[in-house]
């Protein structure tokens, strides 16, 4: 399935001004950082919110850092204990040339409960992340609770091209002027005024690559061997899919458009009939593709739940409050089970 795998348009990606002197920034979320290893070689960059309560894993989806939680995951340290993992080849994490499958990726989450002494964590995944997910709860349910998938239970095997095709004839977010590439303080002004939210400054600076005056050079990207491997497991994934089914409680939020209204962006000329049209139509194929994705997790979750957002697909930065009120419900529940 093809869908939005990162937030953050790409239309930042031009060069900024010429480089002077770089000004110290200091990341405000309220976390420690370690490198964890989880085999020879190899380590993992480790968030650490604290907090107490039940154990909470967060991951990130694929070309994201742990840091894209920066603001969601104070908002659940008042009733959990909260970290988050940024998988290999992202971010300060080592970028081995091998390890990209759903299977490894998810050894080396157990490999970090296990090194930070996580009790029975619940594991909260965005996105690619589903695929980590899938592999904790069918191979490693003994060592977690349950499972928290934010827009990643998808059947990969079941495309969109209907819903892509549309899309592509839909006017394209405008671009940011030399202004808005300044400074990441002045691109997250511009994200947030397009689109709504561009998550924490600290995911930005994960995302884009600065030049010494702080402006924004390029975007970053894996190196290549991480590209050709994680480009392969997600075409395989769309040829055949067919994740062992998971044994522990699973809550799936996805992020669905209620009424065409949800998909008409601001930049989109709502007097034009063309427009709406294009929209209702998108709007439909959105719902007929949940639908058809929430039938397929509710066959591969035994004990799986169904919940939809209408927000956009990185739903914890959109709508952090009713995630937060989805993840509370969820874990209330696991606690009153025999």
């Amino acid at each position: 399935m093809n869908r939005q795998l990162l937030y953050v348009p790409c239309v930042l990606l031009a060069v900024a001004a010429p480089a002077s002197a770089q000004v110290e920034w200091k990341d405000p979320s309220p976390h420690t950082a370690k490198l964890v290893t989880v085999e020879d070689g190899v380590q993992l960059e480790v968030l650490d919110w604290g907090g107490t309560g039940p154990a909470v894993v967060l991951l990130a989806g694929l070309g994201d850092t742990a840091h894209v939680f920066d603001d969601f995951a104070p908002m659940l340290t008042a009733k959990y204990r909260v970290i988050g993992v940024t998988r290999r080849g992202h971010g300060r994490s080592s970028s081995p040339a091998a390890g990209y499958g759903a299977a490894r990726l998810a050894d080396d989450v157990v490999r970090v409960i296990d090194t930070v002494g996580l009790s029975r964590p619940v594991v909260v995944g965005h996105s690619f992340a589903g695929e980590e997910l899938h592999q904790l709860g069918a191979r490693h349910a003994a060592k977690i609770a349950g499972l928290v998938y934010i827009d990643a239970a998808f059947n990969r095997a079941d495309g969109s091209e209907d819903y892509d095709a549309v899309a592509r004839t839909l006017p394209a977010a405008p671009s940011p002027g030399p202004a808005d590439r300044a400074s990441f303080a002045a691109a997250r002004a511009f994200l947030v005024n397009v689109q709504g939210a561009a998550g924490p400054e600290a995911h930005l600076r994960a995302r884009y690559v600065a030049n010494p005056d702080g402006s924004i050079a390029r975007a970053w990207a894996p190196e290549p061997q991480v590209r050709q491997a994680l480009t392969a497991e997600m075409q395989a994934m769309s040829k055949a899919y067919n994740p062992e089914r998971i044994r522990v409680p699973a809550l799936a939020l996805y992020a669905v458009p209620k009424t065409p209204a949800d998909l008409m962006l601001k930049w989109y000329p709502a007097d034009d009939p063309s427009i709406r049209e294009r929209v209702e139509k998108l709007h439909r194929l959105a719902r007929e593709r949940y639908e058809r994705h929430k039938k397929w997790f509710e066959g591969f979750a035994e004990r799986g739940r169904v919940s939809e957002i209408s927000g956009a697909h990185h739903l914890f930065l959109t709508h952090p409050r009713q995630v937060l009120d989805e993840i509370d419900g969820f874990v209330t529940g696991l606690a009153k089970r025999p």
